[in-house]
């Protein structure tokens, strides 16, 4: 018999809502009876994938500053096939685990698929007042709907930001790490017929990278969850298929999910029994 005492961080088995105290497993086992996990991911295929770098390779005329619908849920930093952008895997892997908050655009843009969100406009919500505590992914939610329709297609008349809010956001909120949106991207009419002066520019350069074609499907609540953003590890891509989890409260609370350490010991027993060998000669054998 043996016995180990182990550390591990308690991601999707072990969230938990925080009691501004100690935790323990009767409040444990409670608590994840009221935590809903959202894939908030669009999916991307490989073809789609391969169809997008195989047009930076031969210098194509690409969708810079519109959108691409069709590569799904995806992360860059500053411009999505510009030559010398920044990669996502310089981004630290603190900052893809993070506090979301989301604004709900959907009002504003109803009547008009073009709608530019400006600063004046986006203040009105507390997330954009207030620098948060700790690293924050600002999520525009604009209920934007992809279609096959777009099926390769370059999409540019879409909500986006105005380039004073981009700037606002990256020069007042120093704890906001990420900006996302669940259309093909952040740009506006504002922005889109510049090469610098853009969205992507100005969030890349202060190290804020961008969520597009987020999955917003499901209601999801606008405070109190928090996402784990896993891109894809390309050392030689500015633009990669993401996969975006958020783990968000049940229910209407003032409460938030959070990750904790928790300590465990268990108990682990050697076995000595021939199935348990494996004898390589016997194999290759």
């Amino acid at each position: 018999m043996c016995r180990q005492i182990t550390f591990y961080i308690t991601l999707i088995v072990e969230m938990c809502l925080l009691y501004g105290g100690s935790l323990d497993s009767k409040h444990l086992d409670e608590e994840l009876s009221v935590i809903d996990v959202f894939d908030l991911t669009t999916p991307t295929t490989w073809k789609d994938l391969m169809d997008y770098y195989g047009a930076i390779e031969k210098h194509w005329r690409i969708c810079v500053n519109c959108g691409i619908p069709t590569l799904g849920t995806a992360i860059h930093l500053e411009h999505a096939g510009s030559t010398g952008s920044m990669q996502p895997a310089v981004i630290p892997t603190e900052y893809l685990l993070t506090r979301l908050e989301v604004i709900d655009m959907t009002s504003l843009v109803k009547n008009h698929q073009s709608a530019v969100v400006t600063l004046d406009i986006a203040l009105q919500w507390t997330a954009l007042k207030y620098d948060p505590r700790e690293p924050t992914l600002i999520l525009f939610k604009f209920g934007w709907k992809r279609t096959i329709a777009y099926k390769r297609r370059c999409v540019c008349k879409i909500p986006g930001l105005s380039y004073e809010l981009a700037e606002w956001i990256a020069a007042n909120l120093s704890h906001v790490v990420g900006v996302a949106t669940d259309a093909p991207s952040l740009e506006s009419e504002q922005t889109r017929e510049f090469t610098t002066r853009t969205v992507a520019n100005v969030l890349g350069k202060s190290g804020i990278y961008m969520i597009e074609n987020v999955n917003l499907r499901r209601k999801i609540p606008e405070r109190g969850c928090m996402t784990i953003a896993m891109p894809l590890k390309m050392l030689s891509a500015n633009y990669v298929p993401t996969r975006l989890t958020a783990f968000c409260p049940s229910q209407k609370t003032e409460q938030h999910v959070a990750i904790a350490l928790k300590k465990a010991s268990y108990t682990t027993q050697i076995v000595e029994s021939r199935v348990y060998d494996v004898n390589l000669e016997e194999i290759l054998n």
